[in-house]
């Protein structure tokens, strides 16, 4: 059984018992997250489920494994004969989860 869920403007295909890093969302490690919006659930029999947009009374539920950040990326700005030179860094915010359920209404 696999679902697809909506979060954060992306899209992740998941079975029970597989990590998958989203991002940053509130919790320690162990807490238990739910993701609602559930695009799509199939089942090893039959057809498959699709929602329109979402899937009536379907939850995946997550549990928290480790909050951390991505390496750092260096923005540079450069325009030539101008003196203008602009350095700026970023580094993103993750949360892997694990899939421990997966809940049809």
């Amino acid at each position: 059984m696999y679902a697809i869920f909506e979060d954060g403007s992306h899209q992740f295909r998941v079975s029970e018992g597989d990590l998958v890093t989203v991002d940053r969302r509130d919790g320690d490690d162990g807490d238990e997250i739910l993701f609602e919006k559930v695009l799509l659930i199939a089942g090893t029999d039959g057809e498959p489920t699709i929602g329109a947009p979402v899937v009536d009374g379907a939850q995946v539920v997550a549990k928290v494994v480790r909050q951390f950040r991505d390496k750092k990326i260096v923005i540079r700005k450069f325009r030539r004969r101008k003196g203008y030179r602009r350095k700026r860094g970023h580094r993103q915010s993750f949360t892997t989860v694990q899939i421990v359920s997966i809940k049809t209404a």
